[in-house]
């Protein structure tokens, strides 16, 4: 993973914004690798004959990344939001590969 200068050791708003701007670009990535396991899950729930929504894992997920949040000193509340977000978008880029619900 990229290393980032510590926020401590920024010392002008210019500092800071250009490490924001990196990790922005380093989530994007993330994501972009994430989004390729859901075109995954898409083929493998067909084969398996399983839905987009899977409520029992869509609350196993947004338990974990709570639980890791707070582990790490981010608000599980505001990780369980974002996560609430990107599984409901998965789920519905899901849907329209699967079809229902």
């Amino acid at each position: 993973m990229e290393r980032f200068t510590p926020p401590s050791e920024c010392n002008t708003m210019a500092e800071l914004r250009v490490q924001i701007d990196a990790i922005d670009v380093a989530l994007i990535n993330l994501l972009v690798i994430r989004s390729g396991f859901i075109d995954r899950a898409v083929d493998l729930k067909k084969r398996e004959d399983l839905p987009a929504r899977i409520a029992d894992r869509v609350a196993e997920v947004l338990d974990k990344v709570s639980t890791t949040a707070a582990e790490n000193g981010l608000d599980p509340d505001l990780a369980r939001t974002l996560w609430g977000e990107l599984i409901e978008w998965s789920i519905q880029r899901e849907i329209k590969e699967l079809g229902g619900d």
